[in-house]
């Protein structure tokens, strides 16, 4: 589950342990100090936490004197993520900009590549979000800033849901996901964003099920967040993964022949 009660990181610690959650997805709040942050962590300490720069107006894509401010922000960042015992952080390009104005795929590459190897030296392993805004609402492009950056991938399925009109005559999510199977670590799980209400769970196992099934095709990703805010919507969408998840697990025979690769799911 991701920090639904935005920074309370106490509230958040006694909904998970209620609801048997083992997993946080924290979204940083890139206004506190390191002092503040490593503080807010000592709550979280006893879950698996992974960190989400949902930083706005934040974006190494700048080509001007902002993607520099931009890169020295995220690379502070990733020192205070190593500090407090992370070893995932997931990055965006385009946040809260749905023209991309002043933003280019060169600069995008070039920034992440420094940052992605400011995380290595630090242990921290960066992976950038697919969104609904330039660069990355375009599969082909955000497949080619992972792969000369050497950036790691987290994949929101429901912004690749909610593009998918945006490329009419392809299988978005596949194109998301396949292309970049062997870099995928994280995963965004719900069902689409819509302008005006946020991210929408699903109402069904079956208006997520297909992705579900490709991102079992991705054997590194082992890190499913339930991206939404709403407490009721969260175990709702839980219930549903966990029927996925036992579904597949009794039916082996028919997995074989349906995927190549097994699920791997946390």
């Amino acid at each position: 589950m991701c920090n639904i009660f935005d920074q309370d990181a106490g509230r958040l610690s006694e909904f998970a342990v209620m609801h048997g959650f083992s997993g946080i997805d924290w979204s940083i709040d890139p206004s506190l100090s390191e002092k503040q942050f490593l503080s807010l962590m000592k709550s979280l300490e006893g879950f698996q936490v992974r960190f989400h720069c949902r930083f706005f107006g934040v974006d190494i894509a700048y080509v001007d004197q902002r993607g520099n401010d931009s890169l020295a922000l995220l690379m502070r960042t990733v020192e205070n993520v190593a500090n407090a015992g992370g070893r995932h952080m997931t990055v965006h390009s385009g946040l809260g900009n749905p023209s991309g104005e002043g933003i280019a795929a060169s600069r995008a590459i070039d920034n992440l590549a420094v940052l992605a190897a400011h995380g290595n030296s630090n242990g921290v392993t960066v992976a950038l979000e697919n969104l609904t805004t330039p660069l990355t609402n375009d599969p082909c492009t955000f497949r080619r800033i992972v792969a000369e950056s050497s950036a790691y991938v987290t994949v929101d399925i429901g912004h690749a849901h909610s593009v998918r009109h945006l490329h009419p005559q392809d299988d978005v999510a596949a194109k998301y996901i396949l292309p970049n199977q062997d870099r995928i670590l994280n995963a965004h799980v719900y069902h689409t964003e819509l302008e005006g209400s946020g991210h929408v769970p699903p109402n069904s196992l079956s208006d997520i099920s297909s992705r579900l099934d490709l991102l079992g095709q991705a054997n590194a990703c082992d890190w499913w967040v339930i991206e939404l805010m709403n407490p009721a919507e969260v175990l709702h969408t839980r219930a549903i993964l966990q029927s996925y998840l036992d579904f597949r697990t009794i039916q082996p025979g028919q997995l074989l022949q349906d995927n190549r690769l097994p699920l791997v799911a946390a």
